[in-house]
């Protein structure tokens, strides 16, 4: 849901020196069509929106990057909601950005978002990196060491 509202941004910026290119990636090739073609259906009409590659290729992805906006869930739905309902069970806050479902969440995320982030220093290393994955202030202080 989030790609939709920056790329949305990004159709309004007319100015020079302007985002040209986007490119989107994802594990689930189903899911990245999909968002490719609703950004295609964004830009109808509008001559000089920026370009939409997708990929299922991370390296691909992030060489040559001059942004990149990390939005991933290690898990998936299904390990979201095992975080969230086993802390409920136990009668503490489950919910994925504070209290135990995110100390799990974090724990499960973080050694992969710390790979990510040599990827893109190794790939696109001027590249500035926003982080979205929760939980985001864990998430984000692994990422920039």
């Amino acid at each position: 849901f989030r790609v939709p509202l920056v790329y949305g941004a990004l159709l309004g910026d007319h100015a020079e020196g302007r985002v040209s290119r986007v490119t989107l990636y994802d594990t689930d090739a189903d899911r990245l069509t999909a968002v490719a073609r609703v950004l295609d259906e964004q830009a109808r009409g509008i001559p000089d929106a920026p370009a939409v590659v997708a990929t299922t290729e991370l390296d691909e992805a992030l060489r040559g990057a001059d942004f990149v906006f990390s939005a991933i869930r290690v898990g998936g739905l299904a390990g979201r909601a095992a975080d969230e309902r086993v802390a409920l069970d136990l009668g503490v806050l489950g919910q994925e950005t504070v209290g135990a479902g995110g100390i799990a969440y974090g724990l499960r995320t973080v050694p992969v978002a710390v790979e990510l982030a040599r990827r893109i220093a190794r790939l696109a290393p001027h590249a500035w990196t926003i982080n979205f994955t929760n939980p985001a202030g864990l998430v984000t202080e692994a990422m920039s060491r």
